[in-house]
């Protein structure tokens, strides 16, 4: 095959952050930011902000738990992360309180069956740090660290042992901590070699495992039954015929969601009498509408409640039923945007459930949880958002859906500055959800549109394929045809299509901005990949070649440059008003990505739009600590609004019914 020559790539200098020339450039550009004309507008848009998150105090990021007979909750205000515990007497007292303020968001979190103790990692500064926080829920008990667990560990208490995955990202094993005397020690692994290890537990000591040897191999599932006494004795399953979605177990059953509802009998896996699920049910019953996305089961005994949560196109639906009983329209919870269900519950015996909570998120209102029981049906907020489903044709007619939030119901078709964002990649589905930034755009006027392009996990792995490798062309063309269709509908009018996202999200941004600089007239790139030919130099890219293709690979370096925002800059482009964003701790994208796309446009640009680097020391790919992340959404607002001619008002505002 004919070989590719090398391309060029005149500001790789960019990519050493500690040479004296790049911290020069990178003052510089902070200059630029700071005295840039339309700052002025900054105060109107951070008082909206300070104003939308004031009057949605203690949402919720995560939905609630019981556990022991305890509720807990996450709740996020203005000052920071809190995680609270109400006990069955009714008193109420915080386990972490206003975490941000030192820099910390909680990531995650998860009771103990008997609700003694509370799990939580912590990442810092927008970083993805590893370790575990283990807070007692009692007066009497000591808080502890587990430094070793890996970021975003997978956990599971058995006995009087907390199992978790220790390691990095991308290497894990397996460790356990003794809860009564604090010791740790190492678990023997089915598998040898660089593994990615995802651990499921249940109640009578039932560990799931998942592997996968890394940088790659097949994925193998394994069972088990362990108190922390006994020697572990992992039974492989046979599940390589099915892609499992989803699983929750109780004391007698697994059941895993795959094409259809299967299940485990535990007591034969622990004898080693059954590696393979059966049905759990009917094929017409169980396969259901849309892919199952979440599973809880509610109650003991081998035939109990499930609670069942399908992601249906771009939307979700939720029933409770039992395994065999058909899902009840009259029942089911349809939710236009995103909807989450809690950690698994435990009565106050620490025993499984009857009750699981959800969470949902409303564009313009804020999050709601409900207490899903199977009492009654869900009673929705009396106030909430009617998103609009509109459909764009793809360069080759490939229908493309389009979610949107108008700033005014009994407005729909007046053309308004309208925000765009897409993500488009790895099979993860892009949910509308709240976001005091978009609210705040939805405030002033504007309109939102979640753009569902080929890569993500909308439509099933099909549409996830349709976005990967030279499919990453037509991801960013889903996006242009997603614009032109707003203009071309009226929902817009030209010059006032922005566009905010990040990280995959970002790429499909920035490379719209090199191949048709005159669609948006300002945007937003957070964290962005840019330089496709170098994209597995640091960071997490090497883990990234099934996405992207391999740019050793004469043809598949071919078809990332076709995309590549950095390779595809020309000089004398009129292009739009840009503000890239990065963190230094930024553990999966290298920041360099972004300054060298920055410093290509910045010479290349032939007309008056700015190009901006918001740089933060101290941020990383989740984002930046409250205080710092509240400039960046005033500054991003103040760009774009400025750009498509949005202008933050002055006084209180109010919600729109």
């Amino acid at each position: 095959m004919t070989q590719v020559p090398e391309p060029a790539d005149p500001y790789r200098w960019l990519e050493d952050a500690d040479a004296p020339r790049v911290r020069a450039w990178l003052a510089a550009q902070r200059r630029l930011l700071e005295g840039r004309p339309h700052r002025g507008d900054e105060p109107a848009w951070a008082a909206l902000l300070d104003q939308v998150e004031r009057e949605a105090p203690a949402r919720m990021p995560t939905p609630p738990a019981e556990a022991g007979g305890s509720l807990f909750r996450h709740e996020r205000g203005p000052d920071g992360d809190r995680l609270t515990v109400r006990h069955l007497d009714g008193t109420r007292h915080s386990l972490i309180e206003a975490a941000d303020r030192h820099g910390d968001r909680i990531a995650d979190w998860l009771p103990e069956p008997g609700g003694r103790f509370v799990v939580a990692q912590l990442h810092r500064d927008g970083g993805e740090n590893g370790g575990l926080r283990l807070l007692p829920t009692g007066p009497d008990g000591r808080p502890g660290d587990v430094p070793d667990a890996a970021p975003y560990a997978t956990l599971a208490f058995t006995g009087d042992a907390l199992v978790y995955t220790a390691g990095t990202r991308t290497e894990h094993s397996l460790a356990a901590r003794d809860l009564a005397d604090g010791t740790t020690r190492r678990l023997t692994l089915p598998v040898s070699g660089p593994v990615r290890l995802t651990l499921h537990g249940g109640p009578g000591g039932f560990l799931l495992l998942r592997t996968r040897p890394q940088p790659s191999g097949p994925v193998r599932w394994w069972a088990t039954r362990w108190t922390g006494r006994t020697v572990l004795d992992w039974q492989l399953l046979d599940l390589s015929q099915w892609r499992v979605t989803a699983l929750d177990v109780n004391e007698t059953v697994c059941f895993l969601a795959a094409d259809r509802l299967l299940v485990l009998d535990l007591a034969e896996v622990a004898r080693g009498s059954a590696d393979r699920p059966t049905a759990a049910g009917s094929s017409a019953v169980d396969r259901g509408p849309g892919q199952i996305t979440a599973l809880r089961v509610l109650g003991p005994g081998p035939i109990p409640r499930l609670a069942v949560l399908r992601r249906v196109g771009t939307a979700h639906r939720l029933d409770l039923h039992r395994p065999g009983e058909a899902p009840d329209d009259a029942t089911a919870l349809h939710w236009p945007a995103r909807l989450r269900l809690g950690a698994g519950p435990f009565d106050s015996h620490g025993r499984v459930g009857g009750a699981v909570w959800l969470l949902a998120d409303d564009p313009r209102y804020g999050t709601w949880t409900r207490r899903l029981d199977g009492a009654g049906p869900i009673v929705l907020p009396e106030r909430r958002a009617k998103l609009r489903t509109l459909t764009a044709a793809g360069l080759d007619g490939t229908p493309v859906p389009v979610t949107v939030c108008d700033p005014q119901p009994q407005h729909w078709n007046r053309p308004v500055p309208t925000l765009l964002t897409v993500y488009g990649g790895f099979g993860i589905a892009l949910e509308p959800s709240w976001d005091p930034a978009l609210e705040a755009w939805l405030r002033a006027g504007g309109r939102i549109a979640w753009v569902h392009a080929r890569g993500g996990g909308e439509f099933g792995p099909a549409w996830a394929a349709a976005g990967r490798g030279a499919g990453k062309n037509a991801t960013v063309d889903d996006f242009r045809a997603a614009a032109a269709m707003l203009v071309e509908r009226g929902e817009a009018s030209a010059g006032q299509i922005g566009a905010i996202a990040a990280s995959n999200g970002a790429l499909v941004i920035a490379a719209t901005i090199t191949r048709e600089p005159g669609l948006l007239a300002a945007a937003v790139c957070v964290a962005p990949l840019t330089d496709l030919a170098r994209y597995q130099v640091g960071g997490l890219g090497r883990l990234w070649t099934a996405e992207y293709g391999d740019p050793t690979d004469p043809r598949a370096l071919r078809e990332l440059l076709d995309y590549s925002p950095y390779h595809q800059v020309v000089v004398g482009t009129d292009y739009p008003a840009v503000l890239f964003a990065t963190g230094a701790g930024d553990a999966r994208v290298p920041p360099w990505h972004a300054w060298k796309l920055c410093a290509a446009l910045g010479r290349a640009n032939s007309g008056e739009s700015p190009i901006l680097l918001d740089h933060h020391d101290g941020g990383g790919h989740q984002g930046r600590p409250a205080a710092a992340g509240r400039e960046l959404a005033a500054r991003s607002l103040a760009l774009l609004g400025a750009a498509t001619g949005l202008r933050a008002p002055t006084g209180p505002t109010g919600q729109q019914p």
